[in-house]
């Protein structure tokens, strides 16, 4: 995406001949880091949270909370999945006016993101029950 800019830069001021595909590209390129930065976070669980009540808790009251946490994130996230999947049919259609390829090229980072925070968060359930079986 860098490299995208600065040829945009180099372009428009210097040559005075600005691309018409750079500009949208690099929107393309921030909107996918965007998205895959936010299943990368997920994976990690580094999102941003509010942590008061869970490290004001303690045993199953605090296992459930976090329990509760990673199923809705779950029913949240297939939620958007299915809602991403229409988008994406129907924006698929349209043409993008700089590149002239399918819009829908910018929209498949959302079921892409969907589908891999799903994953994160299953994992994450899955690991806080098998820490609860364990004790």
């Amino acid at each position: 995406m860098f490299l995208v800019v600065i040829y945009q830069v180099f372009m428009r001021d210097v040559l005075t001949r600005p691309p018409t595909w750079a500009d949208e590209l690099a929107r393309y390129l921030y909107i996918w880091m965007v998205f895959l930065g936010a299943a990368l976070v997920s994976r990690r669980g580094q999102q941003v949270r509010m942590d008061y009540l869970p490290t004001r808790l303690s045993g199953r009251p605090r296992f459930l909370l976090l329990l509760i946490h990673e199923v809705g994130a779950i029913v949240f996230l297939l939620y958007a999945l299915k809602s991403s999947v229409h988008f994406f049919q129907f924006y698929y259609r349209i043409p993008s006016p700089g590149m002239e390829m399918p819009s829908g090229y910018l929209v498949a980072v959302v079921p892409v993101a969907c589908v891999l925070m799903i994953v994160h968060h299953l994992w994450h359930a899955a690991a806080l029950l098998r820490s609860r079986g364990a004790r």
